[in-house]
C-alpha cells in the first residue's frame, strides 16, 4: 500500500482524505500517564449493585468462551488438556488486567492453532509475541492510524470464510453426527436468540442429547488412563526382541490416543536403540 502511494507521490493525508487510512485520533497518551484516567473519586458508587448482574454475565462469558478456545485447540492437537489448569491462568490473566486498568480477555485460539500448524512448539513464539505487544503499547502513537482500512476488511473476511468452512463444514469429520448437528444448531441459534442465550440455549440441546443417551462425543478415556496406556506402550517396546530369528510381534490398540508424530518417533528410536530391537511398522 505504502509502495503504491510512493510510486503515484501521495501523501498520507491524502489517503486519509481519500477514506484509505483512519483518521487521525487523538494520541495515546505517554504510556505512564496511562493510569491517570484512573480516578476512584469520580466513580458513581451507587450503580455498582445495578451492575452485578452484567459483572456476572460477563465472567460466565469469558470463562464459557475460554473453554471453546481450549476445546478448539484440544482439537487441533488431538488430545485432552487440562481445563481447570487452562481456566486458572485466564482468570489469573485478568485479575492482573483488571488490577491495572485492563479489558478481559481470553485465548486468541487462533494464534494458537496458526502456530501449531506453522510447527512452531516453542515457548519462544509467546515471548515475541508479549514483547511485540509491550513495544506497541509504549509507542507514542496509535499504530492502526497508519494500517488501511481494507486490510482490516479483508482480514475480517479471511477469519470468517476460514472459520466458518472448519467449524461448520470440514469439522464433520472430527465429530459424531449428534455432535456435528448440536455444532450447526448452537451457530443457528447464537444468530437467532444472540450470542449469551444461543451459546444457553446449545448447552441444553447438548444437555438433552446427552441424557437421552445420543453419543454426544464425551471423551471417555481419562488423563490418567492415556499415561497408563503410555507406559503399557513402551513397556511393550521393550518386551519386544529380535533374537536368533525367532522374532515377537506385540500390538495393542489405543483408541482416541493421538501423539505427535515428531515425539512418537523419537520414542521409539529411542526405544529400539536401547533394546536392540527391530521395530516393523
Amino acid at each position: 500500500f505504502y509502495v503504491v502511494l510512493f510510486l503515484t507521490s501521495s501523501s498520507i493525508q491524502e489517503a486519509r482524505e481519500n477514506g484509505w487510512i483512519l483518521q487521525n485520533s487523538h494520541p495515546p497518551p505517554i504510556w505512564y500517564k496511562t493510569w491517570d484516567y484512573l480516578k476512584f473519586n469520580k466513580v458513581e458508587w451507587g450503580v455498582i449493585p445495578q451492575l452485578i448482574p452484567t459483572l456476572i454475565s460477563m465472567i460466565l462469558v469469558v470463562a464459557l468462551s475460554s473453554s471453546l478456545d481450549v476445546a478448539a485447540i484440544e482439537l487441533e492437537i488431538g488430545r485432552p488438556l487440562d481445563y481447570d489448569h487452562e481456566l486458572k491462568t485466564v482468570g489469573f490473566s485478568n485479575v492482573m488486567s483488571g488490577l491495572t486498568g485492563g479489558y478481559t480477555g481470553s485465548y486468541i485460539f487462533s494464534q494458537s492453532i496458526f502456530s501449531l500448524r506453522s510447527g512452531i512448539r516453542r515457548r519462544l513464539n509467546g515471548a515475541v509475541i508479549a514483547v511485540c505487544e509491550i513495544v506497541i503499547f509504549l509507542l507514542p502513537f496509535s499504530v492502526l492510524d497508519y494500517v488501511p482500512i481494507f486490510f482490516f476488511g479483508s482480514l475480517l473476511v479471511m477469519i470468517a470464510i476460514d472459520l466458518t468452512c472448519e467449524w461448520l463444514w470440514e469439522v464433520r469429520d472430527k465429530m459424531t453426527f449428534v455432535e456435528y448437528i448440536i455444532n450447526v444448531s448452537t451457530f443457528c441459534l447464537i444468530h437467532g436468540l444472540g450470542v449469551e442465550y444461543g451459546i444457553l440455549a446449545g448447552l441444553t440441546l447438548y444437555a438433552v442429547c446427552k441424557k437421552l443417551g445420543m453419543d454426544v462425543g464425551t471423551i471417555e478415556e481419562t488423563e490418567e488412563e492415556q499415561l497408563k496406556n503410555n507406559s503399557e506402550s513402551a513397556q511393550l517396546l521393550r518386551s519386544s526382541s529380535l533374537d536368533g530369528g525367532s522374532m515377537t510381534m506385540l500390538s495393542k490398540d489405543y483408541n482416541g490416543l493421538d501423539y505427535d508424530a515428531d515425539d512418537t518417533t523419537t520414542r521409539s528410536r529411542r526405544g529400539i536403540e536401547a533394546t536392540h530391537a527391530t521395530l516393523m511398522i
